[in-house]
């Protein structure tokens, strides 16, 4: 049993001493180095040549490593052959200075190897070869060169280190003749060059040709990121080439998904279509690079258009949306995902603005057309009427507006029709004011409209005209000193796929508080495949989760910030 336990624990000082292909994993502190053996590329060289030296160390017979960078290398006759480089690779190289034999020597610490005899020739070169005679190299890349000697002795010898090296156009192509890089040829350039080496009265050429720079590698990105379903997210391709450049390569690319049911991808632009994994390669001749795309938010079972049977004044348009419904339980707007349509475009049309917003385009009357919005095989519809009544009244709906400089509001105008209807008709009107100084209004986007902004201290009238019909609403704007800024805090249940509209409160020193959730800016922290917003310019503040994890989001009013964490289990 003592003798196991003893075989154990030599067992483990020796493993900790060295890896387990006879590598030393760290100092050897404990095995003591008994000896030193000296090998040579070449035990004869001539004169004005040099060899590599190996030192081989034996650690008391357990194991061998190599310790050629740790000794110290010593010649016995100098003049002869000696050590004339002082710095790793080429400490261990010896030169052949004058004909003779020198004895060298290897030490470490107390351990010396036994001498190996250098012999120098007096043999003269008569001939010498660069190999590869010839190579086309790209633009950017490296590629060693060799030189052998054949010398009078009928020996050859690798002279790569000795041989003077030098290119005939150094800005195509050049060659290193530097000690630590010796042969080392680098494409600079498109077009061909000479190398030559020289030694003594002899010398060998290689023809190099430099091609346009080719490509090493490609970069997709982003990496792994996360989607929900029934929506786009862009990659990119940056090719990594032979030069170092790095250009953006997506337009040339081929784009693959490996699961297209999943996702599909073109132009560097990928479908999420359900749920589930799919990679997302980018190929170019032999390149290729890849990104996985997490699909989530469950899978589209229907789509809900809202307004359901819409009664649209001829020549007014209005908005229109589609909720998608999921497997998981969530629904959220895929206004602008889905694909539209009208049974009679004569007379209905819909017209998407990017984001969450659509219009529905009321062109000429009708009792019966059907709008369509669909994704892939699932539908939803809304049945039309357009109709061609006169319009009676319009009113202004708040009567009045309060608001603090710097902050936005929004009137909307609804009109009364001859059969008794009635519509929002805010984006088919001329909206203005009496005090651009103190209150502006906006007129030229539709999807603005009738949105007040207060500019200073002071009231203004804003007027509205619809079909010959004009109506107007005061506001009064104050300068308030806000004193704190609250947000709405997160529901329960925030699943990938669940959208929720964050509300940003000012509260004011002079107790009242006001809406200020379009005026908020609103950031979410780098964590864009948590959460996501749904559309921060038609929707601010709306959020909808997208993948687990956690992220920030931020509101900026004026100069308070209010931080929330997303938590999406």
């Amino acid at each position: 049993m003592v003798n196991l336990v003893c075989s154990c624990f030599a067992m483990v000082l020796f493993l900790s001493g060295c890896g387990w292909n006879d590598t030393p994993t760290r100092q050897n502190d404990f095995i003591p180095l008994t000896s030193i053996v000296i090998t040579a590329v070449s035990p004869t060289i001539a004169a004005g040549t040099s060899t590599k030296l190996t030192a081989t160390g034996n650690y008391s017979g357990q194991f061998t490593r190599d310790i050629t960078d740790q000794v110290v290398w010593s010649s016995a006759s100098p003049a002869v052959a000696d050590f004339k480089y002082s710095t790793a690779p080429n400490r261990a190289r010896v030169s052949g200075v004058t004909v003779g034999s020198a004895i060298l020597t290897a030490t470490l610490g107390s351990i010396s190897s036994p001498g190996l005899t250098l012999t120098v020739s007096g043999a003269t070169i008569t001939g010498l070869t660069v190999t590869p005679a010839s190579l086309t190299l790209a633009k950017g890349l490296t590629n060693p060169f060799t030189a052998a000697g054949t010398f009078s002795d009928s020996t050859t010898q690798d002279i790569t280190f000795d041989v003077a090296w030098s290119s005939s156009d150094v800005t195509v192509a050049t060659v290193s003749d530097d000690i630590a890089s010796k042969g080392s040829a680098k494409a600079i350039a498109v077009g061909t060059a000479t190398f030559t080496a020289a030694f003594g009265s002899k010398s060998g050429t290689a023809a190099v040709t430099v091609t346009e720079p080719v490509l090493q590698s490609i970069a997709v990105s982003p990496q792994a990121p996360s989607v929900l379903s029934i929506s786009t997210a862009s990659f990119t391709a940056i090719g990594t080439y032979s030069d170092g450049t790095t250009p953006d390569i997506t337009a040339l690319v081929s784009w693959g998904s490996s699961d297209t049911s999943s996702a599909t991808i073109s132009a560097g632009v990928a479908k999420a279509l359900a749920q589930g994994t799919t990679s997302i390669s980018a190929t170019l001749g032999r390149v290729s690079g890849s990104s996985n795309l997490r699909v989530t938010g469950g899978n589209l079972t229907g789509i809900s258009v809202y307004p359901p049977s819409p009664k649209p004044v001829k020549g007014t348009v209005s908005r229109i949306t589609a909720t998608g419904i999921f497997s998981n339980g969530t629904s959220r707007d895929l206004t602008g995902a889905v694909e539209w349509s009208s049974s009679d475009s004569a007379r209905a049309t819909v017209t998407s603005s990017g984001g969450t917003l659509a219009w529905l385009n009321a062109l000429e009357t009708t009792s019966s057309a059907t709008i369509t919005a669909k994704s892939g095989l699932i539908t939803g519809t809304s049945t039309l009427a357009v109709t061609a009544p006169t319009v009676t009244s319009v009113a202004i709906s708040p009567t009045s507006m309060a608001l603090n400089v710097g902050t936005k509001s929004r009137y909307i105008l609804i009109a009364t029709f001859s059969d008794s209807t009635t519509q929002d008709v805010t984006a088919n009107s001329t909206w203005a004011t009496d005090s651009i100084s103190r209150a502006s209004v906006e007129d030229n986007d539709m999807a603005t409209k009738g949105r007040v902004s207060g500019v200073s201290s002071g009231s203004a009238t804003i007027t509205a005209t619809y079909g010959g019909k004009s109506v107007t609403a005061p506001v009064t704007v104050t300068a308030r000193n806000i004193q704190t800024l609250n947000v709405s805090t997160l529901p329960t249940g925030f699943i990938a796929g669940t959208r929720v509209a964050f509300t940003a409160t000012a509260n004011y020193f002079d107790g009242t508080s006001m809406d200020v959730t379009e005026n908020t800016t609103w950031t979410l922290d780098k964590q864009p495949y948590v959460a996501m917003f749904t559309d921060s310019l038609n929707q601010p503040g709306q959020v909808v989760a997208v993948d687990s994890g956690s992220a920030t989001l931020t509101a900026t009013f004026g100069s308070l910030t209010k931080t929330t964490t997303i938590t999406v289990p």
